[in-house]
């Protein structure tokens, strides 16, 4: 039986399942077999569910006017299923969008494609896809949280099926706890064996082409619980007494109520755990007096340093121990930008001095392009004897510089590297700029340094069930970091905790801030500060039920409540948080500038569950007078790092091969991107950027934080996650569904992947949900917008450049918007209800969708100022291109209520279905003169299918000063 199963499964194409495989819930299918032939049509990538009455885009090869489609659904009076013909709606570009019919019943659905060739290989709609749980690694008896699409069976959603097996190994069906479409909530079993498992997800219909693919999870053994050590505190050093709770082996410190001056920061190590008697009870001060030592958390790192040292007379001071006497070679890592000043640069412009020796002037420091853009230069030569030196640095002509580091090396020969970037060791002598025993500029800055009231310090520290009352020497209320930063810092728990009255300037002031904290968990708090919760590297961790209040304490206010900058954020759940605004300032000027920002930079984020934050009287946006293109109440933006865009050299079913060296990259193609920032070898040949495999502390993403897209030729649409690389071959997460091939388009990229944005409620703000740049297969359901300067929805893919690589920056880059999946969603008062638009530089050519494959289904947009509904290129609307910048929008079951124009497809958008939509036009929103328009399509050539939508007028019915649709330039509507 399971080999014919097996044999079933490569003939037509179903989801693998657990082997050995188990009896399946519900009706089962037989469908036909229709065998691939030379020719036929390929499907690369598809929307992934579609039910009775709704439609699906197909991307792929062969998908033109003239092909087939053939399906097979369950159906209660047929045992194995039946044949269902899916209405074909559009075919262009490669895309195809086909509707389902209405009286087919709910569950997965097969599909062919089939020209005078034969027969595609299938796809199956609405099977379950699990994407990732937590927690990961759960002991028996414990539940587990599971995160994806379709995990519920329709139409009720309130039953699921989960399969816990060993592979190979007969396994056991979970109990469901809670079920929904992109949540389930399943029990282990108590007597579940410790090991390796896989949790497969099942649809309740369709026997084996009803499984998902399947996530791991790992059954830890229940620990032995031992006593754990309770020690009380009534008073003295509250530092000694965590310290000798340390030194035993760890335990609760329980902290009896009332004020509780701290000594300095207080640190908390592994395994320690301060709590006290309640948030209004056991108060924990930390100290104003300048004579208190406060810890420096965020100790010296690359890519900062000392600035505005442009002074002459300026100097800076280190302590440099030199192992040995003689020569030693001086390399700087600076950035200049002297260009406006009509310099070339700053060399000589600064001396370098050891001891009381003569100063060496420091030559070959010309412009690098900006004070942000960094470059090594072997700058001197310097006599030292053995031992500990003072080494001054002295600007002695005028000139702006950025210190980074300087390295000291014996050998003359030796050059120091980017990727990684060096260390202290036999070879050299790394000093990075701002770790200074000296400073004395007239207007230099130093990168802001974090002190916190307390620090948990180690594995599985944790504070609870207090106060934390901060001062104006800290700008962290609590802090979470590995004292060997980027080391990962594990499970340390922050509940029940109240931190107020930070209100240090000199960097982020945060209530809690998390450093490469994995697994850890931050609940029931209140959290007060300019970023009340800010992510710097986060996974497998919980932010749940806190209450935010954001003050503005410096210049603008912060920039999100929670905000998670540059940094990897993965596997976390961001849930049933409340933003807040500080008494007295619930109205007027905003407090703070967005609900939830994360962004990328040093890693992606990916697998993350967003669900029911919301405000409580607060608004959001800048300060009046600093900037105001902000207020996006839920945003990715991306601060994107392009390791490759080029072809393939070759690919396999999991994995692709990179070219070793490329072309040089035609000027009119380097878009935004200099030359100089491209990747190159030894010999000066252009190459990928090969990204590093373990974590340099350095601005570079490791090489799993980066995803393949294929933008183009076979396999096209597809995305999968990097899991390693081996010399040009990076191997991947999961199979292709078919695999590309030498000379195909491919990107190398981080991204935000599959995340859910679900049920959250955003106001008085900018835009209510933003995915810019890079947002591939996220989920947005279910939210709630109301009053917004621009846009509800936000819907951004972008091209600034068709470089080989671009090092990591804001809002630029190659960013596809694929496969983004937005319904249930409701908007009120703003500018444009749902905006999916392409960012283009205008010389770089069209050579592939920037945006593909978006969905939106069941969304209502109330009271648009402009445009309900906007697909939009930013291409002249004559231009000739290879390709659409748009491409397989789905737009249906939607209501537009009260706008300009109802729906309207306008520039370089192709394969396009706008149906079953409603367009009301029941009260005027604009003084625009000519009639409105319900369904607009700007370019009449434009493959978009247009069909049973309704139009209603103010009384509630036909109106006929109404376009109901009109194809051709907008401008013939006004």
């Amino acid at each position: 039986m399971h080999a014919m199963w097996l044999i079933l499964a490569v003939l037509v194409g179903a989801n693998p399942a657990p082997v050995p495989p188990p009896a399946t819930p519900g009706l089962t299918y037989a469908p036909p077999e229709y065998p691939t032939a030379a020719g036929a049509p390929a499907i690369y990538a598809d929307t992934h569910e579609a039910g009775p009455d709704q439609s699906f885009l197909l991307i792929g090869e062969g998908l033109d006017a003239g092909v087939e489609l053939t399906a097979w659904g369950v159906h209660p009076d047929a045992a194995g299923g039946r044949e269902i013909k899916p209405k074909l709606q559009t075919a262009s570009h490669g895309a195809l969008i086909a509707t389902l019919p209405e009286r087919i019943y709910e569950g997965p659905v097969v599909v062919w494609a089939k020209n005078d060739a034969g027969y595609s290989a299938p796809i199956v709609l609405n099977a379950p896809q699990p994407w990732w749980c937590q927690p990961d690694v759960a002991a028996p008896g414990s539940v587990v949280r599971v995160f994806g699409r379709s995990l519920a069976q329709p139409p009720g959603r309130i039953r699921a099926f989960v399969y816990l097996a060993q592979p190979g190994k007969p396994g056991v069906w979970l109990r469901i706890v809670q079920a929904d479409k992109y949540e389930l909530r399943v029990a282990l079993s108590e007597h579940l064996e410790p090991g390796e498992y896989q949790l497969w997800c099942h649809a309740g219909n369709g026997g084996e082409f009803g499984w998902g693919e399947p996530i791991p999870l790992q059954v830890a053994a229940a620990a032995a619980r031992s006593p754990a050590s309770v020690v009380s505190f009534s008073g003295g050093n509250l530092q000694d007494a965590v310290d000798q709770l340390a030194a035993t082996g760890g335990g609760t410190l329980q902290v009896a109520a009332g004020e509780h001056l701290l000594s300095g920061t207080l640190v908390v190590p592994a395994g320690v755990h301060v709590t006290g008697t309640g948030r209004d009870q056991t108060v924990l001060v930390s100290p104003a007096d300048t004579a208190a030592r406060l810890v420096s958390i965020s100790g010296p790192a690359w890519n900062q340093g000392p600035s505005s040292i442009h002074t002459v007379g300026d100097e800076m001071a280190y302590r440099v121990t030199f192992p040995a006497a003689g020569s030693w070679t001086v390399w700087l890592r600076y950035a200049t930008e002297m260009s406006p000043y009509n310099l070339p640069g700053v060399s000589e412009h600064m001396t370098l001095r050891v001891g009381g020796s003569e100063p060496v002037p420091l030559d070959n420091l010309p412009n690098t392009g900006s004070f942000g853009t960094f470059r090594w230069s072997r700058s001197a030569t310097i006599q030292a004897t053995a031992g500990t030196h003072e080494v001054v640095w002295k600007n002695v002509k005028g000139g702006g510089i950025h210190v980074d580091a300087f390295v000291f090396a014996k050998n003359p020969d030796y050059t120091p590297g980017e990727n990684p970037l060096p260390v202290t060791d036999d070879a050299a002598i790394v000093v990075q700029g701002e770790d200074l025993a000296r400073f004395q500029t007239k207007e230099g800055t130093l990168p802001g340094t974090d002190r916190a009231a307390v620090w948990l310090a180690g594995h599985g520290a944790g504070i609870s069930n207090l106060t934390v009352c901060g001062s104006p020497r800290v700008n962290l209320g609590i802090a979470i970091r590995h004292p060997q930063h980027p080391q990962w810092i594990e499970n340390c728990r922050v509940a029940e905790v109240n931190v107020r009255g930070g209100e240090g300037k000199q960097a982020e002031n945060c209530g809690v801030r998390l450093f490469h904290a994995d697994g850890a968990v931050v609940t029931n708090n209140e959290l007060w500060g300019r970023a009340p919760l800010f992510l710097s590297g986060v996974r497998r961790s919980q932010f749940v039920a806190n209450r935010l209040v954001s003050q503005t304490l410096w210049g603008g206010n912060s920039e999100g409540y929670i905000l998670g900058r540059n940094n990897t954020v993965r596997q976390c759940i961001i849930e049933d948080n409340v933003c807040a605004s500080p008494p007295g300032t619930e109205a007027g000027g905003p407090t703070g500038r967005r609900l939830v920002w994360l962004s990328t930079g040093r890693g992606s984020v990916d697998w993350n569950w967003i669900a029911n934050n919301r405000e409580d009287r607060a608004r959001f946006g800048g300060v009046a007078g600093t900037d105001q293109n902000v207020g996006e109440m839920i945003l990715f933006e991306a601060c994107q790092r392009i390791a490759y865009y080029g072809p393939l050299a070759g690919a396999d079913a999991q994995s692709v091969t990179l070219p070793a060296t490329l072309p040089p990259t035609p000027d009119d193609r380097l878009g935004n991107v200099k030359r100089e920032q491209l990747a190159h070898d030894e010999q000066g040949n252009e190459t990928p950027f090969w990204p590093p495999d373990v974590d340099p502390g350095t601005a570079e993403p490791t090489v799993d934080e980066y995803f393949v897209t294929i933008l183009r030729g076979r396999g096209w649409g597809q995305t999968r996650r990097v899991r390693a690389r081996q010399a040009e071959t990076y191997q991947l997460d999961r199979p292709w569904r078919v695999a590309p091939e030498a000379g195909c388009l491919a990107l190398v990229h981080t991204a935000y992947w599959r995340n859910h944005v679900v049920g959250n409620r955003t106001v008085d703000a900018m835009t209510g949900v933003q995915l810019w740049i890079s947002c591939i297969e996220n989920v947005v359901s279910g939210n709630d917008v109301q009053r917004m300067r621009k846009p509800a929805l936000y819907l951004y893919g972008n091209c600034t450049t068709l470089a080989s690589s671009m090092p990591t920056t804001w809002n630029r880059g190659i960013g596809p918007l694929y496969f983004n999946h937005i319904e249930g969603t409701r908007s009120d008062e703003t500018s444009c209800g749902a905006l999916l638009t392409s960012g283009e530089r205008h010389e770089l050519p069209v050579e592939f969708p920037r945006c593909l494959g978006n969905v939106l289904r069941h969304n209502s947009f109330v009271r648009s100022r402009a445009d309900g509904v906007l697909l939009t290129g930013n291409r002249p609307a004559d231009e000739l291109q290879p390709t659409a910048a748009i491409v397989g929008t789905i737009a249906e079951f939607n209501v537009v209520r009260d706008a300009s124009v109802g729906y309207r497809v306008a520039r370089s958008v192709e394969a396009t279905l706008l149906r079953r939509n409603h367009a009301y036009f029941w009260y005027p929103v604009n003084l625009q003169p000519g009639p409105r328009v319900a369904f607009q399509v700007d370019n009449e050539k434009a493959a978009v299918a247009i069909e049973l939508n309704s139009v209603e007028g103010t009384q509630g019915g036909g109106d006929g000063q109404i376009v109901t649709e009109q194809r051709g330039p907008v401008a013939a509507a006004q």
